[in-house]
């Protein structure tokens, strides 16, 4: 079994890795420039990892793992679609804000990885993205969303809120939850039904 302090070191080097990628990209990176940063020997990384290829894909199955399982764990108890989209736009973004090279990674870096493990991410990123789907369609068939193709709309919101990335600053005027909730409106105010507007905007 690793130890506390093995693991504590993995951890490191997986923190260290998402950074150097974002700044330099994958295929600029080196293992001697990411050792350094993590403050290991060269050859210590592979105590951890075999190939910079595998830490690539680490970096990207934790992000998804984490990420479906934190959507699904915290929409379970709420009982209506309104309530589930909402929540879901605000976990999405505080996720890209708080680890924003992790995120990055998973969407930018998709491109550089090998034939098997570009299979397993894409499977874990369309379970992601039908936790979405499933929402809308409820809403669309309890709320009469106005959607014509739940699965573009699912990606649509994804991505909307995946670029906070790109301008996000941690002083920013706007809060997350603040961001999260002009988002929610801007997508509410679009599915609405004419004449409806009364019934969807009650509290949640």
């Amino acid at each position: 079994m690793m130890s506390v302090t093995g693991r504590s070191r993995k951890q490191i080097i997986l923190k260290e890795a998402a950074r150097l990628f974002r700044e330099k990209g994958y295929l600029a990176s080196t293992l001697r420039e990411l050792a350094r940063r993590a403050g290991v020997q060269g050859g210590s990384i592979y105590h951890h990892f075999s190939s910079k290829q595998e830490i690539l894909f680490v970096l990207m199955d934790n992000t998804m793992n984490d990420m479906i399982e934190r959507l699904s764990t915290s929409i379970a108890e709420l009982d209506s679609p309104l309530a589930r989209l909402r929540h879901a736009i605000r976990l999405h973004i505080e996720y890209h804000i708080i680890g924003p090279d992790e995120t990055y990674i998973t969407e930018d870096e998709l491109r550089n990885l090998e034939s098997e493990n570009y299979r397993r991410i894409i499977v874990q990123r369309d379970h992601y993205q039908q936790i979405f789907e499933e929402i809308i369609a409820e809403g669309k068939a309890c709320l009469n969303w106005q959607v014509s193709d739940v699965k573009l709309l699912a990606r649509a919101i994804i991505q909307m809120c995946a670029g906070v990335t790109r301008w996000y600053k941690p002083n920013d005027k706007f809060s997350i939850d603040e961001i999260a909730e002009q988002y929610f409106s801007l997508l509410l105010n679009g599915l609405k039904e004419r004449g409806a507007e009364e019934k969807q905007t009650q509290p949640l």
